[in-house]
């Protein structure tokens, strides 16, 4: 079996940039080798929304003491198999239906999974004031495409100064899970298998993922 593996993770450290007003990362250091402990050990203080990863129903809505909106409830399918890679870069705006339109033109048969490369490069540790987002026309034109997963290389899938968030509120509407912060400089448009499982948190409205693409996956 032969394949590549293209890493769409963004790194996450204490100088990651974060959604302001969220927690960042920060490391604790508990035992030290050094100072005679027979391991090394840590822990880490951060949101659920640092660095790649995937929101929870109960981001948006519901009550958090309804374990069937956290993270551990979210539905492994839609972040694992077939994905498209669009290249909509550079933008810093809304992507629209037109958007999404010209970039899947060489792309008959969509796969049910779309993300967004919107940055020809990214920074992690800033801050950036101005990102793409979704729009909703973009959300009901890829529900049209029969797509269920949505991703995108910039902090939300929202505006920043959004205060109703509907686009989130769309994307729950018609029944999409979504992936906020990759990092596609180093993929190509085109078809790969993607793999960016929340991990099984049962009291978070959101999990980090390590999201990687595969690419001309073989079977020898």
């Amino acid at each position: 079996m032969t394949y590549s593996i293209i890493d769409i993770s963004q790194p996450v450290s204490s100088t990651t940039a974060c959604f302001p007003g969220d927690t960042p990362f920060s490391r604790q250091v508990n035992l030290r080798l050094e100072e005679g402990a027979t391991v090394n050990l840590t822990s880490f203080t951060m949101s659920p929304h640092v660095g790649t990863h995937a929101d929870a129903p109960s981001h948006i809505c519901g009550r958090m003491e309804d374990s069937q909106g956290m993270a551990s409830a979210i539905p492994l399918l839609p972040y694992i198999g077939p994905a498209a890679v669009l290249d909509v870069s550079p933008l810093a705006e809304g992507i629209t239906k037109e958007h999404f339109e010209k970039a899947a033109a060489g792309i008959p048969s969509l796969p049910p999974r779309v993300v967004f490369k919107t940055q020809k490069s990214i920074r992690p540790h800033v801050w950036e004031e101005r990102y793409a987002h979704f729009t909703v026309e973009l959300i009901e034109a890829l529900k049209a495409r029969g797509v269920m997963m949505a991703g995108l290389d910039t902090p939300s899938v929202d505006h920043v100064d959004s205060k109703n968030l509907e686009v989130h509120h769309a994307l729950m509407k018609h029944g999409f899970s979504w992936l906020e912060n990759l990092d596609l400089t180093q993929a190509e448009e085109g078809i790969y298998f993607l793999s960016a499982a929340p991990l099984k948190l049962t009291e978070l409205e959101a999990s980090p993922v390590r999201a990687v693409l595969i690419k001309d996956l073989v079977v020898v």
